[in-house]
């Protein structure tokens, strides 16, 4: 299987630092090597990033949005030819692009659904933010709760569905993004749900019945810390390796993957950046091979 390599190296709207770094750094420990002795022929890497001049210092919202733009993009020409689309980011803010640029390749009646892996919900607004952490607040986005110029820009016209978002691996909530997300149809399971393995299987073959397209997003604090010990928001009792990459796994065999983003990889701090790397070099080693095929894409006919 054809497999189009994108990276996103920015922390926010700063590149190539912190969790910025990651997707570099994971170019380098040998990623493409790892892949193509899977069997997969990649494409890439291709790097989603944005000209300095092009951000405004103190403009986040708005810098995200040309980043997002630049994601969707690569994401849109990668699915037009045909490619399963891995994108190597390094927060959750890419994930807007990310759904963007699925969201443009195929015809707007063609349902898409969205798999997210996460200690946290991701699902904050500024209202409901204690911090104003953004990366805290992407699944909102693109669900369509907040910022609509970032998700606008980054080429995701329209919200998706929250019918259509599956949330697991949350062992992180704050209390007033908890009781946002039970007023959405977002299906929510918690860790130990995805730990015991059938609920979290039936809720992804619900879906997949539902989607004839389906994103895979996996945030990296999903784990268990002593997995990443680099993680910037660690949270305890998280997913065991091979928990994880059966979850993924359990999407990839739906056979309706047509992206996997992963995020969050600290390459810093010494021998914790470089656990970090390996757990994450032996997730994708060990789940990407259940990913043996991509729904093909559907354009929208051309206006005559």
């Amino acid at each position: 299987m054809r497999l189009q390599l994108i990276t996103v190296p920015y922390r926010y709207d700063e590149p190539d630092e912190g969790l910025g770094a990651g997707p570099t750094a994971l170019i380098h420990a040998g990623v493409i090597q790892r892949l193509l002795a899977l069997g997969f022929e990649v494409r890439g890497p291709v790097e989603a990033r944005v000209e300095p001049d092009d951000l405004e210092p103190g403009q986040r919202i708005e810098n995200l949005g040309r980043i997002g733009a630049r994601v969707a993009a690569c994401v849109a020409a990668a699915r037009r030819a045909g490619h399963g689309v891995l994108v190597l980011a390094g927060d959750d803010t890419a994930a807007v692009g990310v759904i963007g640029g699925l969201s443009q390749t195929d015809e707007a009646s063609t349902p898409l659904g969205l798999v997210w892996l996460d200690a946290h919900g991701d699902f904050n607004t500024p209202l409901t933010s204690y911090s104003g952490i953004l990366a805290g607040m992407p699944l909102a986005i693109i669900a369509g709760l907040a910022e609509p110029q970032w998700r606008v820009a980054a080429g995701l016209a329209h919200p998706l569905p929250t019918e259509r978002i599956l949330l697991a691996g949350v062992r992180d909530l704050d209390p007033q993004e908890a009781e946002t997300l039970s007023s959405t149809d977002v299906t929510l399971l918690r860790c130990d749900e995805v730990r015991a393995g059938s609920r979290f299987a039936e809720a992804v073959m619900s879906l997949a019945e539902r989607c004839q397209v389906l994103a895979l997003h996996v945030d990296l604090d999903v784990l268990d810390p002593r997995l990443v010990p680099s993680a910037t928001t660690p949270v305890e009792d998280g997913l065991e390796l091979s928990e994880a990459v059966d979850a993924m796994r359990t999407v990839l065999r739906t056979g309706k993957v047509a992206s996997i983003c992963v995020t969050s990889l600290n390459p810093g701090g010494g021998n914790r950046g470089q656990v970090s790397m390996q757990t994450t070099l032996t997730l994708l080693e060990q789940a990407l091979p259940a990913w043996t095929a991509v729904p093909p894409a559907r354009p929208a006919p051309e206006s005559t």
